[in-house]
């Protein structure tokens, strides 16, 4: 055996730490990176949004005390720098990052987070997330610097669920929905409704030296096609919702660059369940057995999909195992249920969807059809996204529904604002004092253990209850131009560009 010499290696680590000074690049200022929207946002306003567009923008506009670190599984500082836990649970004490101001000059103090949870919680206030804060008993500013929420339970999401506090300044002249004023990187300039939105760079942002691109643009494009060949021609330099047939070509394209994670993103047909005949359990668990879900994993997502049997993903600590492989695809079965529960002819109903997601009118068109193998005649009905907001999650105006919908962190997030009684998420309106407790108790239990056995529960309830079933978990898959740098990819869909740079 020849060993190397000493000048040899000498030598050798001399070229490797060159190399890495070559390829460790310092972030460049300067440019517009211009996104994609896969559709129109529904509000600029982060308190009353429930799109995962609307989310895509503001995020980078307004900031909250925590956020979540890029796995989805920790809170990290934002607009507050550290806090302290009471020994019982029940108080939580932020102190608040010194020398932040708002776009607008104004600094950003304890009176603005007291502003912001009070507008959340005004009961004439269409809030999107009031639910996250309920067990918020009390909510003080010791000073300028600080402030103290008193919990009437000890509550362990409390944490990731303070990232939907969004903070605005304390100003009442402030029009949110036309001017949203935050603390982020990007200030708001621009909304020209099915055109674009424009955020320019917030040149005194807390965080020294960031961001490093002078303007984000997005564009809604919800025509795969279009985003695809403006990505290409240099139209585009970012894109959201890859077209899954597309990502094996786009992944060998030296231009491009292609993000992918299997997330918390996942698709659901949905009932209404005080319309006839989905207010009837045994037909909303027949439609469980209409869905081929792996057919739909290879055929519509060329595999970029897992099939799914509930919110929670199976990899989660609160996944209930019991539920697994719950509802296959079985037309008979689904037949007998329908048989029982006294529609042995089946039905007509329709099914609401949106061009915004096209992958779920195509799922539409194989529950369809194998609705039709047992009698049951789907309609389905496509509506402009904005319409299919108002329609479905405004007014319940639907039989049924398909659409892809994200979550979270904690067990909480992907159940209780979805099936709560009350809840602007809850699409399906089910609600039963059993559920509603059972999702309060899960609230309130001290140890994981306790939380557990609850979030178990409450997926049993759901798999028989049916007010809903799951499709299949999405994987994401974004793509930009390669000369992007500082993408972080996250599993719920987040478009944060507070660290991105182009390289020109």
């Amino acid at each position: 055996m020849r060993l190397v010499g000493q000048n040899t290696r000498v030598f050798i680590v001399l070229i490797v730490v060159a190399l890495g000074f070559v390829f460790a690049q310092e972030p460049k200022y300067g440019g517009t990176l211009t996104v994609a929207l896969h559709g129109e946002i529904d509000t600029i306003d982060p308190h009353q949004s429930v799109t995962i567009v609307g989310n895509q923008v503001y995020q980078n506009i307004v900031e909250s005390l925590v956020t979540p670190n890029a796995n989805l599984d920790a809170m990290e500082p934002e607009l507050a720098t550290d806090w302290t836990i009471s020994e019982d649970g029940l108080t939580y004490t932020f102190n608040l990052r010194q020398g932040v101001t708002f776009h607008n000059g104004q600094p950003f103090t304890s009176a603005d987070v007291i502003y912001s949870y009070n507008r959340i919680m005004n009961p004439d206030f269409p809030a999107a997330d009031a639910s996250s804060f309920t067990m918020v008993e009390a909510i003080e500013a010791p000073d300028e610097n600080t402030v103290v929420f008193k919990l009437a339970y000890p509550f362990g999401a409390f944490l990731s669920k303070l990232e939907q506090l969004w903070i605005i300044p304390n100003d009442e002249s402030i029009d949110v929905e036309q001017n949203l004023v935050g603390t982020g990187p990007f200030a708001f300039k621009e909304w020209i409704s099915g055109d674009h939105i424009t955020l320019e760079r917030f040149a005194n942002y807390w965080d020294n030296g960031k961001p490093y691109l002078d303007a984000v643009v997005y564009r809604p494009i919800p025509e795969d096609a279009t985003k695809l060949v403006e990505l290409q021609t240099g139209g585009l330099n970012f894109i959201s919702n890859v077209p899954y047939k597309d990502v094996a070509k786009l992944e060998q394209d030296t231009n491009l660059t292609v993000y992918r994670t299997l997330g918390v993103v996942r698709d659901h047909f949905g009932f209404n369940v005080n319309k006839p005949p989905f207010d009837n359990a045994l037909v909303r668990q027949a439609m469980g057995y209409l869905i081929d879900r792996e057919a739909i994993a290879e055929a519509i997502f060329e595999g970029h999909a897992q099939p799914a049997q509930i919110a929670i993903p199976e990899s989660h600590w609160a996944f209930n195992p019991a539920i697994a492989n719950t509802y296959t695809y079985d037309p008979a079965k689904a037949k007998e249920l329908l048989t029982e529960a006294g529609y042995p002819d089946g039905f007509s109903a329709t099914i609401k969807v949106s061009p915004t997601y096209p992958l779920e009118i195509k799922m539409a068109e194989l529950i369809a059809e194998a609705g039709r193998e047992i009698g049951v005649n789907f309609e389905i009905i496509q509506l402009e996204w904005s319409t299919w907001i108002d329609e479905v999650v405004s007014k319940g105006d639907f039989d049924t529904e398909i659409v892809l919908i994200s979550g979270g962190m904690d067990p909480d997030d992907f159940f209780y604002q979805w099936h709560h009684s009350g809840e602007v998420f809850n699409l399906w309106r089910y609600s039963t004092p059993e559920l509603d407790k059972m999702l309060e108790d899960a609230r309130k239990a001290s140890s994981q253990e306790e939380r557990k056995a609850l979030y178990y529960q409450i997926q049993d309830t759901l798999i028989k209850e049916a007010p809903m079933v799951h499709i299949v978990y999405n994987e994401s898959i974004m793509a930009s131009a390669s000369n992007v740098k500082g993408f972080v990819m996250t599993g719920r869909e987040d478009m944060t560009f507070k660290d991105v740079w182009i390289d020109q």
